[in-house]
């Protein structure tokens, strides 16, 4: 294929930063620089002589991807924006938009499929297929209109949004979230809806609340229908007592034959069968929402003009033309059918679908005026009369729907309906509003932004606080200790990380959930009033992050680590994927930025928020200057005390050794993990008392920061596990390990997706650690040799100590007893730990070995 990778963004991202909605597409330079220049002029030739797609680029690389994004465009059916983007020589990138995630990949794939069989000397499918193949993702997966109202409404009052399980509709994060279906919200009446679905209990609700309906009977076989109608009168009309949309309704009923008949019609789709007295008049469609009346429709049926030429199949056939007209909900009219139900009104007029209407003559297809059998509807909100508008209100109320269609019939809405016989003849729950919102005729009506009202009171946006974390080292450690604040306050925190995702205290999910489908599961909890996310470079280059916006965000710093992966080849390059988290904070939010990091510190020019730097060393030129400003920062005075600087004022936090995470301050890079913590606690409104108190109460035990300097005594010697997978998380550990003294032993181990110039810098840190080495193995080494990595690895051993020897032993458990069979009372061992959680499993077992 001439493309080698599609990821789709679904928040803020690498690539744009309005835009969150972007599907990504990388060509395969290397495949494409094969096609001849023959084949070129071919495909060119093709383009234009199809789709009149031509591109001003003479690079046919980029030609290639011009043509397929902007076949992919016209192929949703929108003029949807894309650009070409080069990072480097022969890698190039499509940008496209998109408003359905599916219809775009399916879109993206047909052309460059397109293009492909065209490679291949194959027959590509024609415009109409692909367009045909594209509408049926469409209708699948696109929102209909009812919920594209709501979610637009919501939109404009900055509530989040996201799709949740099953494909509901998910307003606001966490505690505030409320789900959607359509007009079925979160706070529906399930009792209500029964009601309204089951049209005999609507009418017997109605009933005795003394409400205007239509008289009649429920029949269950045709011996009843008799009686019924000399009960009754004709005209009448039979409907299914649980249908919708119109479904099987026969109106305009005079005698027993066609009585009979509508019966028949009707329990097709359900027994018993409603027969009810026809109300004379027009039909009317009132929207009730909290039981405060918003909108009303005159609704008509389906119909055609005469021009005395055209029959009625021919009317219909242009009139579907209409570009309002599409399938099923698609389009704000929907296209019309011709069926049985159709050839019988067109009989009752004594009309045929060959007949030929005389010119200006309004032929009516249907008996029924819903929309989704291709009726009409003009908007008439403003002339309902007073009394009209309590009676929906009160339907409303007395069948219990939040949202609510009242369907009434009356030969004038302007006089109450006590005056001209008119009833209401049903209450529909989850009701179309794209009659109200797109009407053939009179003034449209916004109607999602009552409905998003009652879920979302004025002042409520459906947030709760999101602190985001990102950098190369630190990230976990820092969520974690941001968490145990937010939750010493009193908050339900959901955090997710390289370790797992918790939900107050309880992990629900375990092993790296750094990414944004993770962040995603916490802000689907609604127990979480709280959410700390730890946003890794994987995740925001696979499809950005899994939320709009946060309050705040960290960057510990950055530095070399994953390099060559992903098309990202420099620090700076990394620095720009992490920028992502910073850039996506609120405008009256904080970035919270490394001073003593030069990446980080240098995203501030980048944000569109507050900004604010932590740094452990006072005397930090970047910190300096930016409080001289008035600029907020945390630091570390030479006496480890802490401070919160804004406005050209300290204020005195805890001294350093209080924290048990910084091991009596000795630990800077811990340090500098919790400075921005204090920071983010002061900014989430946390009081400094609290603060202090929830920072000098974590105990940075095995269980609550694994793999984070975790040690252990075993046979009076001290071991250590640490995640150190970077040159940059080595040096600070090294830097922690120069306040030991003794033998020093390390058993080293390094991903094998790393850059082999990674992999020996790794080996020379190592060298000036540890008077012994051990080189152990992660069971997956990602795609690199084994012998490769311990190659690079002594390469870079041998740089710094020409001749020391070191020993390779694979696994976990055997390295770990080597080196304490091997070690002295008062050395110390540290083991580089590839799985945190497991390598801690494994010393524990063996610390009881020993103690045995």
């Amino acid at each position: 294929m001439i493309t080698s990778e599609i990821r789709i963004m679904r928040g803020p991202n690498m690539w744009s930063r309005n835009q969150h909605r972007l599907i990504v597409i990388k060509y395969d330079s290397a495949a494409i620089s094969k096609i001849d220049s023959e084949k070129q002029r071919f495909i060119s030739d093709y383009f234009w002589s199809e789709y009149q797609i031509t591109s001003l680029y003479s690079d046919f690389l980029y030609c290639l991807a011009d043509y397929s994004l902007k076949l992919a465009s016209i192929l949703q059916g929108s003029s949807l924006d894309y650009h070409i983007i080069s990072p480097a020589p022969d890698i190039l990138y499509g940008i496209l938009h998109y408003e359905t995630e599916e219809v775009a990949s399916e879109a993206i794939k047909i052309a460059t499929e397109i293009i492909q069989s065209l490679i291949n000397n194959e027959n590509p499918v024609n415009f109409s297929e692909a367009q045909q193949l594209v509408k049926i993702v469409s209708r699948k997966y696109s929102e209909g209109p009812t919920t594209a109202m709501i979610i637009q409404a919501a939109r404009d009052r900055k509530i989040p949004i996201s799709k949740g399980p099953a494909g509901f509709t998910v307003l606001g994060y966490g505690k505030k979230q409320k789900k959607i279906s359509a007009a079925i919200t979160q706070q529906t009446s399930c009792i209500a809806v029964e009601i309204a679905c089951d049209k005999d209990d609507t009418k017997k609700f109605l009933k005795s609340a003394n409400l205007p309906i239509a008289d009649g009977k429920l029949a269950s076989d045709e011996s009843e229908l008799l009686n019924i109608a000399e009960q009754v009168g004709y005209p009448l009309v039979t409907k299914p007592y649980n249908g919708n949309q119109g479904k099987r309704v026969t109106c305009g009923i005079k005698n027993m034959e066609d009585l009979i008949s509508g019966f028949r019609y009707a329990s097709e789709i359900s027994k018993p069968v409603i027969v009810e007295k026809q109300i004379i008049g027009s039909d009317y469609r009132i929207l009730v929402v909290g039981h405060r009346f918003i909108a009303a429709s005159l609704r008509q049926p389906a119909s055609v003009f005469g021009d005395g030429i055209s029959t009625i199949s021919e009317l219909v056939e242009t009139e579907n033309f209409n570009p309002l007209r599409g399938e099923g909900h698609e389009n704000v009219l929907t296209k019309i059918s011709l069926d049985a139900c159709t050839q019988a009104h067109l009989e009752k007029q004594g009309l045929q679908l060959n007949s030929v209407p005389a010119k200006g003559q309004q032929i009516f297809l249907r008996s029924t005026a819903n929309l989704s059998t291709g009726g009409t509807a003009e908007d008439v909100t403003d002339i309902v009369h007073p009394s009209n508008i309590l009676i929906a209100e009160r339907v409303s109320r007395v069948i219990g729907l939040d949202v609510c269609g009242i369907d009434i019939i009356s030969q004038d809405i302007t006089k109450p309906l006590s005056e001209n016989g008119g009833a209401i003849i049903e209450v529909n729950a989850a009701p179309g509003l794209r009659m109200h919102k797109f009407p053939t005729k009179g003034k449209p009506r916004e109607v999602g932004e009552p409905i998003v009202e009652l879920m979302f009171p004025k002042g409520d946006n459906g947030r709760i606080p999101i602190v985001a974390i990102t950098g190369t080292n630190g990230k976990t450690t820092t969520t974690r200790l941001m968490a145990h604040v937010a939750s010493h306050s009193g908050y339900r925190v959901g955090f997710s990380s390289t370790d797992g995702i918790y939900v107050g205290n309880e992990m629900i999910n375990s092993g790296d959930c750094s990414g944004p489908q993770s962040a995603l599961t916490i802000l689907h909890d609604n127990a979480v009033d709280f959410a700390v996310l730890e946003c890794a470079r994987g995740g925001i280059i696979r499809s950005g992050l899994g939320f709009d916006q946060c309050d705040i965000a960290i960057v510990t710093n950055v530095a070399a680590d994953h390099l060559g992966l992903k098309d990202i080849f420099t620090v700076q390059d990394l620095a720009k994927v992490k920028a992502v988290v910073p850039c996506a904070v609120k405008s009256e939010g904080w970035a919270i930025l490394n001073a003593a990091n030069e990446h980080a510190y240098k995203m501030k020019d980048f944000v569109k928020c507050n900004v604010a730097l932590f740094c452990s060393d006072e005397k930090n030129t970047y910190l300096q200057e930016h409080m001289s400003k008035g600029g907020t920062a945390v630091f570390a005075d030479i006496e480890g005390n802490i401070f919160i600087c804004n406005d050209l004022c300290k204020t005195y936090v805890f001294n350093l050794t209080e924290a048990p995470v910084t091991r009596n301050g000795k630990a800077k890079f811990m340090v500098e993990n919790l400075l921005p913590v204090v920071l983010a606690a002061y900014f989430s409104g946390i009081q400094i008392e609290e603060i202090k108190r929830a920072l000098t109460g974590f105990n940075p035990t095995a269980e609550q920061t694994p793999g984070r300097i975790n040690e252990f005594e075993i046979n009076g010697i001290n071991l250590i596990v640490d995640y150190a997978h970077n040159p940059h998380g080595l040096k600070a550990l090294a830097e922690y390990l120069k306040h030991y003294s003794g033998k020093k032993t390390g058993i080293i181990a390094v991903p094998g997706d790393r850059r082999d110039s990674d992999i020996i810098e790794f080996g020379e840190i190592a060298a000036t650690m540890y008077d012994e080495i051990i080189i152990r193995l992660d069971r997956d080494t990602r795609g690199r040799s084994e012998e490769s990595i311990v190659k690079f690895l002594k390469e870079g051993i041998q740089n710094v100590k020409p001749g020391f020897d070191c020993k390779v032993i694979a696994d976990s458990t055997s390295a770990i007893h080597y080196a304490i069979d091997r070690g002295q009372k008062g050395s110390t061992v540290v083991i580089c730990a590839e799985n945190a959680l497991e390598t801690l499993e494994i010393t524990k077992n063996i610390a009881q070995l020993y103690q045995v």
